[in-house]
């Protein structure tokens, strides 16, 4: 067995298992301010048609026109803001960003069987290994931005040890078996 190419590709495994739980979070903590954001429409909206039945039925109080006035701009505004920055939009990249992941750690998982079971040469090794690093970097280039509060998420969804700060991005052998089902776990001492 080809311990080396194994190595690499079983951190390169669990990279795109952690890089598949920030997207995941990412889109769950985006599905929140969307959530948010037509709270705020609603109430904004509701406002606007209270006032608007006010004026109506009191059209000699001209303060209700002006208030009313006041937050129809501000519910124009906030529109304008949401098509602008296309908050559902991020959901839906996020969460194909993930399943993009998903489908390539499900890659490296057949690649990580074939390697333990030296099914595969050397040359074919290094040949699968190298296209699945570039298409997880073609990934990466395409996936939307996340933040630091989705990667301490994901690394406390992920690691036992929870958050660790000043982490270097490898994992050990018990954490990538976690991710791995019993047959292609390496054995630790």
């Amino acid at each position: 067995m080809n311990k080396e190419n194994l190595s690499l590709i079983r951190q390169s495994f669990a990279n795109t298992v952690f890089t598949h739980k920030v997207q995941e979070v990412a889109a769950e903590n985006q599905e929140r301010n969307v959530f948010a954001i037509k709270i705020a429409n609603i109430i904004l909206v509701s406002i606007v048609l209270i006032l608007l039945i006010i004026q109506a039925t009191k059209p000699e109080i001209l303060l209700f026109s002006y208030i009313g006035a006041g937050i129809t701009v501000a519910e124009v505004i906030f529109l304008i803001i949401q098509l602008t920055f296309s908050f559902e939009q991020r959901v839906v990249m996020h969460k194909n960003s993930a399943l993009k992941y998903m489908g390539l750690r499900d890659t490296y998982r057949s690649l990580i069987a074939d390697v333990m079971s030296e099914s595969v040469s050397n040359d074919q090794i290094i040949t699968r290994r190298d296209l699945l690093q570039r298409e997880y970097q073609v990934i990466s280039d395409l996936a939307p931005q996340t933040g630091p509060e989705e990667y301490t998420e994901a690394q406390k969804r992920l690691n036992k040890r929870g958050e660790v700060q000043g982490e270097e991005f490898t994992w050990s052998d018990e954490e990538i078996n976690r991710f791995l089902s019993e047959y292609l776990r390496i054995k630790t001492k």
